[in-house]
Protein backbone atom coordinates (compact mmCIF):
# COMPACT_ATOMS: atom_id res chain seq x y z
CA UNK A 1 0.00 0.00 0.00
CA UNK A 2 1.38 3.69 -0.87
CA UNK A 3 2.13 5.75 1.91
CA UNK A 4 0.15 8.57 3.03
CA UNK A 5 3.15 11.00 1.52
CA UNK A 6 2.94 9.25 -2.13
CA UNK A 7 -0.78 9.59 -1.74
CA UNK A 8 -0.20 13.58 -0.87
CA UNK A 9 2.10 13.96 -3.35
CA UNK A 10 -0.85 12.36 -6.21
CA UNK A 11 -3.65 14.65 -4.43
CA UNK A 12 -1.50 17.53 -5.36
CA UNK A 13 -0.60 16.19 -9.29
CA UNK A 14 -4.57 15.58 -9.76
CA UNK A 15 -5.70 18.83 -7.99
CA UNK A 16 -3.41 20.96 -10.36
CA UNK A 17 -4.95 19.24 -13.50
CA UNK A 18 -8.05 19.91 -12.36
CA UNK A 19 -6.95 23.40 -12.03
CA UNK A 20 -6.02 23.64 -15.46
CA UNK A 21 -9.03 21.53 -16.47
CA UNK A 22 -11.31 24.30 -15.23
CA UNK A 23 -8.93 27.14 -16.56
CA UNK A 24 -9.42 25.45 -20.30
CA UNK A 25 -13.39 25.00 -19.68
CA UNK A 26 -13.89 28.60 -18.96
CA UNK A 27 -11.63 29.90 -22.11
CA UNK A 28 -13.20 27.65 -24.53
CA UNK A 29 -16.64 28.87 -22.93
CA UNK A 30 -15.75 32.29 -23.45
CA UNK A 31 -14.13 31.36 -27.36
CA UNK A 32 -17.29 29.20 -28.08
CA UNK A 33 -19.97 32.15 -27.46
CA UNK A 34 -17.88 34.31 -30.40
CA UNK A 35 -17.90 31.69 -32.31
CA UNK A 36 -21.16 30.55 -31.81
CA UNK A 37 -22.11 34.43 -32.49
CA UNK A 38 -20.56 34.31 -35.77
CA UNK A 39 -22.31 31.32 -37.29
CA UNK A 40 -25.20 32.82 -36.24
CA UNK A 41 -24.66 35.83 -37.81
CA UNK A 42 -23.31 34.21 -40.89
CA UNK A 43 -26.02 31.22 -41.77
CA UNK A 44 -28.91 33.66 -42.75
CA UNK A 45 -26.83 34.98 -45.55
CA UNK A 46 -25.43 31.31 -46.36
CA UNK A 47 -29.19 30.31 -46.83
CA UNK A 48 -30.19 33.14 -49.08
CA UNK A 49 -26.93 32.98 -50.79
CA UNK A 50 -27.86 28.99 -51.13
CA UNK A 51 -31.31 29.55 -52.45
CA UNK A 52 -30.59 32.24 -55.20
CA UNK A 53 -27.86 29.73 -56.33
CA UNK A 54 -29.94 26.50 -55.88
CA UNK A 55 -32.97 28.36 -58.09
CA UNK A 56 -30.78 29.62 -60.82
CA UNK A 57 -29.78 25.96 -61.26
CA UNK A 58 -33.39 24.88 -62.13
CA UNK A 59 -33.63 27.81 -64.92
CA UNK A 60 -32.40 27.33 -68.69
CA UNK A 61 -29.50 29.49 -66.93
CA UNK A 62 -28.03 26.39 -65.56
CA UNK A 63 -26.00 26.01 -69.02
CA UNK A 64 -24.23 29.16 -68.68
CA UNK A 65 -22.13 28.57 -65.57
CA UNK A 66 -19.29 25.32 -65.01
CA UNK A 67 -19.96 25.46 -61.96
CA UNK A 68 -23.47 24.21 -61.94
CA UNK A 69 -22.86 21.59 -64.40
CA UNK A 70 -22.07 17.96 -63.34
CA UNK A 71 -19.57 16.58 -65.41
CA UNK A 72 -17.33 12.43 -65.63
CA UNK A 73 -15.95 12.59 -62.14
CA UNK A 74 -12.20 11.08 -62.59
CA UNK A 75 -10.46 13.16 -59.63
CA UNK A 76 -12.66 14.50 -56.54
CA UNK A 77 -10.90 17.16 -54.19
CA UNK A 78 -11.79 16.16 -50.42
CA UNK A 79 -11.52 18.82 -47.88
CA UNK A 80 -10.76 17.50 -44.40
CA UNK A 81 -11.93 20.10 -41.83
CA UNK A 82 -10.16 18.86 -38.44
CA UNK A 83 -9.09 21.00 -35.30
CA UNK A 84 -5.80 22.38 -34.56
CA UNK A 85 -5.14 21.36 -31.29
CA UNK A 86 -6.39 17.93 -29.25
CA UNK A 87 -8.37 18.10 -26.21
CA UNK A 88 -11.78 17.72 -27.88
CA UNK A 89 -12.94 14.12 -27.21
CA UNK A 90 -13.08 12.25 -30.38
CA UNK A 91 -14.05 15.58 -32.75
CA UNK A 92 -10.98 14.92 -34.61
CA UNK A 93 -10.98 11.10 -35.13
CA UNK A 94 -14.71 11.04 -36.11
CA UNK A 95 -13.49 13.46 -39.16
CA UNK A 96 -10.55 11.26 -39.87
CA UNK A 97 -12.41 7.87 -39.59
CA UNK A 98 -15.41 10.06 -42.11
CA UNK A 99 -12.37 10.67 -44.67
CA UNK A 100 -11.14 7.63 -44.73
CA UNK A 101 -14.19 5.90 -45.27
CA UNK A 102 -15.34 8.26 -48.25
CA UNK A 103 -11.67 7.33 -49.78
CA UNK A 104 -12.39 3.93 -49.39
CA UNK A 105 -15.72 3.68 -50.79
CA UNK A 106 -14.46 6.39 -54.04
CA UNK A 107 -12.71 3.59 -55.93
CA UNK A 108 -13.78 4.59 -59.19
CA UNK A 109 -12.02 7.86 -59.14
CA UNK A 110 -8.84 9.35 -58.14
CA UNK A 111 -9.48 11.20 -54.47
CA UNK A 112 -7.04 13.85 -53.48
CA UNK A 113 -7.43 15.88 -50.19
CA UNK A 114 -7.55 19.11 -48.99
CA UNK A 115 -6.53 19.42 -45.29
CA UNK A 116 -7.40 22.26 -42.84
CA UNK A 117 -6.48 21.51 -39.43
CA UNK A 118 -3.09 20.21 -37.71
CA UNK A 119 -4.86 17.10 -36.38
CA UNK A 120 -5.22 16.01 -40.05
CA UNK A 121 -1.97 17.07 -41.67
CA UNK A 122 -0.07 15.47 -38.59
CA UNK A 123 -2.43 12.15 -39.88
CA UNK A 124 -2.15 11.97 -42.91
CA UNK A 125 1.64 13.33 -43.06
CA UNK A 126 2.58 9.63 -41.56
CA UNK A 127 0.33 7.79 -44.60
CA UNK A 128 2.03 7.92 -48.05
CA UNK A 129 -0.61 6.50 -49.92
CA UNK A 130 -2.82 9.47 -49.56
CA UNK A 131 -2.98 12.08 -51.95
CA UNK A 132 -2.51 15.33 -50.29
CA UNK A 133 -2.05 18.29 -52.72
CA UNK A 134 -2.96 21.22 -49.80
CA UNK A 135 -2.62 21.39 -46.02
CA UNK A 136 -3.25 24.25 -43.46
CA UNK A 137 -2.59 24.11 -40.31
CA UNK A 138 -2.94 27.91 -39.01
CA UNK A 139 -6.04 28.09 -39.84
CA UNK A 140 -7.90 27.63 -36.48
CA UNK A 141 -5.80 30.09 -34.03
CA UNK A 142 -7.73 33.02 -35.63
CA UNK A 143 -10.09 32.46 -38.12
CA UNK A 144 -10.18 34.99 -41.12
CA UNK A 145 -12.59 35.52 -43.71
CA UNK A 146 -9.66 36.45 -46.21
CA UNK A 147 -7.35 33.49 -45.32
CA UNK A 148 -10.34 30.88 -45.89
CA UNK A 149 -11.14 32.79 -49.20
CA UNK A 150 -8.14 31.84 -50.41
CA UNK A 151 -8.49 28.51 -49.96
CA UNK A 152 -11.87 28.33 -51.71
CA UNK A 153 -10.18 30.27 -54.56
CA UNK A 154 -7.34 27.74 -55.05
CA UNK A 155 -10.16 25.24 -55.11
CA UNK A 156 -12.63 26.75 -57.35
CA UNK A 157 -9.73 27.54 -59.92
CA UNK A 158 -8.51 23.77 -59.84
CA UNK A 159 -12.01 23.28 -60.55
CA UNK A 160 -12.18 25.51 -63.68
CA UNK A 161 -9.12 24.57 -64.62
CA UNK A 162 -10.62 20.73 -65.19
CA UNK A 163 -7.63 19.31 -62.33
CA UNK A 164 -10.56 18.28 -60.47
CA UNK A 165 -13.93 17.33 -61.24
CA UNK A 166 -15.64 17.81 -57.78
CA UNK A 167 -15.37 19.19 -54.62
CA UNK A 168 -16.49 17.50 -51.33
CA UNK A 169 -16.15 18.80 -47.56
CA UNK A 170 -16.00 16.51 -44.65
CA UNK A 171 -16.69 18.88 -41.01
CA UNK A 172 -18.46 18.75 -37.96
CA UNK A 173 -21.63 20.83 -38.04
CA UNK A 174 -22.36 22.90 -34.79
CA UNK A 175 -25.32 22.18 -33.09
CA UNK A 176 -25.07 22.73 -29.37
CA UNK A 177 -21.96 23.13 -26.87
CA UNK A 178 -22.36 19.41 -26.68
CA UNK A 179 -23.84 17.96 -30.01
CA UNK A 180 -21.97 18.41 -33.23
CA UNK A 181 -22.73 16.25 -36.42
CA UNK A 182 -20.27 14.87 -39.00
CA UNK A 183 -21.34 16.55 -42.08
CA UNK A 184 -20.48 15.40 -45.93
CA UNK A 185 -21.50 17.70 -48.04
CA UNK A 186 -20.78 17.90 -52.33
CA UNK A 187 -19.69 21.93 -52.88
CA UNK A 188 -18.78 21.53 -56.69
CA UNK A 189 -20.94 21.38 -58.97
CA UNK A 190 -23.28 22.82 -57.03
CA UNK A 191 -26.24 20.51 -56.43
CA UNK A 192 -29.92 21.58 -55.57
CA UNK A 193 -31.60 19.69 -53.12
CA UNK A 194 -34.87 17.46 -54.40
CA UNK A 195 -37.00 20.09 -52.57
CA UNK A 196 -35.21 22.96 -54.56
CA UNK A 197 -35.11 20.99 -58.03
CA UNK A 198 -38.94 20.70 -58.08
CA UNK A 199 -40.70 23.98 -56.18
CA UNK A 200 -41.89 26.04 -58.76
CA UNK A 201 -41.04 29.76 -58.05
CA UNK A 202 -42.88 32.44 -60.01
CA UNK A 203 -40.48 34.90 -59.66
CA UNK A 204 -37.78 35.42 -62.64
CA UNK A 205 -33.95 37.37 -62.66
CA UNK A 206 -33.17 40.38 -64.85
CA UNK A 207 -29.99 40.64 -65.20
CA UNK A 208 -27.28 43.33 -65.80
CA UNK A 209 -24.99 43.70 -67.71
CA UNK A 210 -25.59 40.27 -68.20
CA UNK A 211 -26.45 36.93 -67.05
CA UNK A 212 -22.77 34.94 -67.61
CA UNK A 213 -21.22 37.98 -65.78
CA UNK A 214 -23.50 38.34 -62.99
CA UNK A 215 -24.09 34.52 -62.86
CA UNK A 216 -20.18 33.86 -62.17
CA UNK A 217 -20.32 36.22 -59.48
CA UNK A 218 -23.09 35.13 -57.29
CA UNK A 219 -21.66 31.74 -57.70
CA UNK A 220 -18.13 31.52 -57.07
CA UNK A 221 -19.20 34.36 -53.76
CA UNK A 222 -21.56 31.77 -52.76
CA UNK A 223 -19.05 28.82 -52.89
CA UNK A 224 -16.10 30.80 -51.30
CA UNK A 225 -18.85 31.71 -48.55
CA UNK A 226 -20.06 27.76 -48.38
CA UNK A 227 -15.98 27.81 -47.38
CA UNK A 228 -16.09 29.96 -44.46
CA UNK A 229 -19.26 28.53 -43.02
CA UNK A 230 -17.90 25.26 -42.77
CA UNK A 231 -14.80 26.67 -40.88
CA UNK A 232 -17.31 29.01 -38.89
CA UNK A 233 -19.15 25.66 -38.30
CA UNK A 234 -16.15 23.49 -37.49
CA UNK A 235 -14.51 26.36 -35.09
CA UNK A 236 -17.48 26.38 -32.74
CA UNK A 237 -17.84 22.67 -33.03
CA UNK A 238 -14.27 22.49 -31.97
CA UNK A 239 -14.54 24.49 -28.79
CA UNK A 240 -18.45 23.22 -28.00
CA UNK A 241 -16.36 19.47 -27.66
CA UNK A 242 -13.25 21.10 -25.87
CA UNK A 243 -15.56 22.40 -23.11
CA UNK A 244 -17.42 19.15 -22.75
CA UNK A 245 -13.89 17.25 -22.84
CA UNK A 246 -12.72 19.92 -19.85
CA UNK A 247 -16.02 20.02 -17.96
CA UNK A 248 -15.68 15.84 -17.92
CA UNK A 249 -12.33 15.96 -17.18
CA UNK A 250 -13.09 18.22 -14.03
CA UNK A 251 -15.29 16.25 -12.43
CA UNK A 252 -13.43 12.83 -13.07
CA UNK A 253 -10.88 14.87 -11.18
CA UNK A 254 -12.80 16.05 -8.68
CA UNK A 255 -14.36 12.34 -7.88
CA UNK A 256 -10.45 11.26 -8.02
CA UNK A 257 -9.39 13.63 -5.36
CA UNK A 258 -12.19 12.40 -3.23
CA UNK A 259 -10.95 8.78 -3.79
CA UNK A 260 -7.14 9.34 -3.05
CA UNK A 261 -8.90 11.58 0.11
CA UNK A 262 -10.26 8.74 1.40
CA UNK A 263 -6.95 6.32 0.62
CA UNK A 264 -5.09 9.21 2.60
CA UNK A 265 -7.04 9.38 5.66
CA UNK A 266 -7.26 5.32 5.51
CA UNK A 267 -3.54 5.27 5.27
CA UNK A 268 -2.96 7.96 7.84
CA UNK A 269 -5.11 6.29 10.21
CA UNK A 270 -3.32 2.86 9.73
CA UNK A 271 -0.11 4.26 10.49
CA UNK A 272 -1.14 5.85 13.50
CA UNK A 273 -2.70 2.56 14.72
CA UNK A 274 0.93 1.37 13.72
CA UNK A 275 2.72 3.81 15.96
CA UNK A 276 0.30 3.40 18.91
CA UNK A 277 0.92 -0.75 18.81
CA UNK A 278 4.48 -0.15 18.68
CA UNK A 279 4.02 1.86 22.05
CA UNK A 280 2.31 0.32 23.56
CA UNK A 281 4.20 -3.22 23.07
CA UNK A 282 7.19 -1.24 23.78
CA UNK A 283 6.03 -0.63 26.99
CA UNK A 284 4.45 -3.90 28.03
CA UNK A 285 7.98 -5.53 27.33
CA UNK A 286 9.39 -3.02 29.46
CA UNK A 287 7.41 -4.50 32.31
Amino acid sequence: MPTPREIKRRFVSVKNIQKITRAMEMVSSVKLKKARDQILAARPYARKLSEIAHHLQTKSLASLSPLLIARQVKTINLVVVSSDKGLCGSFSANILKKSMEFVRTHTECKVTLTILGKKACDFYGRRKNYSVINAYNDIFFKPGYERVSEIGQKLLDDYLNGAIDEVDVIYNEFKSAAVSKTMVEQLLPIKATEDEATSKIATDYLFEPGAQEVLDAILQKYFLFQIWRVVLESYAAEQGARMTAMNAATKNAGELIEKLMLIYNKARQGLITKELLEVVSGAEALK
